[in-house]
């Protein structure tokens, strides 16, 4: 079986060889290796070059044909072309070109991973193991310590891997490809002036409808629905759009007919006349596995998550479907709510990873000296969300579904829309009332159908006051980790 990979690339001075990344092309000095199906698009204006790997539009004006174009015309430095970016949406990779200088820079919240070596002969690629293969590295006891203190779906802290001489680009930074090193940008240098949720919405909501409009241009869309506010507002834009589309929902082995996730999808679906399909999980099968095995290692990514990837991909892999990420982890603060600043710490940042070593803490501890030393104004807990959450663990998923070729793709992910919402003030998020607005300003009738009830008297109590979430949080920490040990002993 051969899996035909798509967002896939590899950047090397020297031409090497993969199966799956067939196209070669260059920019300067550097070889991009990249799949057969990701758009490509690149020009040249004297001594500046830029190349497009991916899905990007102008948030702004809609435009997606003339990116590269204007980047060589108006930009003649890295710190231009992250202002330009600041105003596109999609999912893509940026390589640009100055003289002999040459950087990289990805998408609001590095949707196309980007793994890069920091010694030797530079090499960069979507995927560390084109990099291992390529430069031989092995990994180091320390670093893998890290990995196996945590769930293999969970991600690494910081930038790290498994591999020391590897790491990762994460959002709002630039790899400096000369200097082998990604340098951290600033997306507010003052604090932010607070914006209500009325005025986000006018402001971001025009956006949005244009990476909608771009992806339909693209693709045939589906729409993933369960019970909650993420993909109820996906939805509302793709009606508001009056898009050609369909509607599914993947019934888990932990799933019955009365679940929430099951029943609210039906209804909501029934009342809005929708075409709507409720999809089994299927069995992964072994040549699956091994062309898996053979492209990302053995063991370096979740079972459960290729479970649900090739689900989605026999049924509609044909198109793409349009994730609700993003706008649950901003928009909504769904994994810090108001806990005030003061609790933004290394060890309460561990609790998120779900990773138990003490070295995980170290890496978040630099991670929060970085954000510091930069004169980032955005909070750490919004920057966590981006940086980790849907840089690195998002990543992680992003990796798996380009892997075998099914593309995910997101319409809120341009930091002209994120950093707009982190200008919310949190209180306001945590009650999904930027959801709500949306909501309201696309389709109201679907506000008709109810929401998914927290269910259990621990979970509402742990969503009662910011105190009893950071509390509920450490208490879950603790007994994931005992029984983590205990599994290991």
């Amino acid at each position: 079986m051969t899996v035909n990979c798509i967002f896939s690339y590899l950047i090397t001075e020297d031409p090497c060889f993969f199966s799956e990344l067939p196209q070669k092309r260059q920019l300067g000095k550097y070889t991009l290796h990249t799949d057969i199906t990701t758009p490509f698009s690149c020009a040249v204006k004297g001594n500046v070059a830029c190349a497009l790997f991916g899905l990007a539009v102008n948030v702004i004006s809609g435009n997606s044909d003339s990116i590269v174009g204007e980047i060589v015309e108006k930009c003649k430095s890295i710190q231009d072309v992250i202002e330009y970016e600041a105003y596109l949406g999609g999912k893509y990779i940026l390589l640009f070109k100055n003289e002999e200088q040459y950087y990289l820079q990805g998408d609001a919240t590095c949707s196309i991973p980007c793994f890069y070596n920091t010694e030797g002969a530079f090499v960069c690629a979507s995927n560390d193991q084109y990099i291992v293969k390529t430069k031989k590295f092995c990994e180091d006891d320390e670093y893998r310590a890290i990995r196996r203190c945590g769930d293999i779906s969970q991600a690494m802290p910081y930038d790290i891997t498994s591999y020391r001489e590897i790491k990762q680009l994460i959002p709002n930074h630039y790899l400096d490809i000369n200097n082998q090193k990604a340098i951290r940008f600033i997306n507010a240098q003052t604090k932010q002036k607070i914006v209500s949720v009325d005025k986000a919405v006018e402001i971001t909501l025009p956006m949005i409808d244009n990476i909608l409009a771009f992806y339909l241009q693209n693709y045939k869309i589906y729409c993933p629905i369960t019970s909650g506010r993420d993909s109820r507002v996906v939805l509302s834009f793709l009606i508001k759009n009056k898009a050609q589309f369909d509607c599914y929902t993947i019934k888990h082995p932990e799933h019955n007919n009365t679940t929430q996730d099951i029943v609210i999808p039906i209804e909501l679906c029934k009342k809005e006349h929708l075409t709507h399909r409720l999809v089994e999980d299927v069995v992964v099968s072994e040549p699956l596995t091994d062309e898996v095995n053979n492209i990302l290692g053995e063991g370096n990514y979740s079972p459960r998550t290729l479970r649900i990837a090739q689900t989605i991909k026999e049924n509609f892999g044909d198109g793409a479907i349009i994730n609700g990420d993003i706008i649950g982890q901003v928009g909504k603060c769904s994994l810090h709510r108001d806990i005030p600043a003061l609790f933004a710490t290394p060890f309460y940042f561990r609790c998120k990873l779900h990773n138990y070593s003490r070295e995980a803490k170290k890496q978040l501890k630099i991670w929060l000296k970085e954000i510091k030393q930069t004169g980032e104004k955005i909070n750490s807990f919004d920057l966590f969300s981006i940086e980790n959450r849907m840089g690195r663990w998002a990543g992680q998923t992003n990796l798996l579904y380009n892997t075998i070729g099914q593309a995910d793709l997101n319409i809120f992910n341009s930091r002209s829309i994120i950093y707009v919402w982190t200008a919310v003030r949190r209180k306001e998020r945590k009650n999904s009332d930027l959801h709500t607005t949306l909501i309201k300003g696309t389709c109201t009738s679907l506000l008709d159908t109810p929401f998914e009830k927290d269910e259990g008297i621990l979970v509402k109590l742990s969503k009662s006051t910011w105190l009893a979430y950071l509390l509920s949080s450490y208490a879950k920490f603790f007994l994931e980790k005992r029984k983590y040990q205990r599994r290991k002993t």
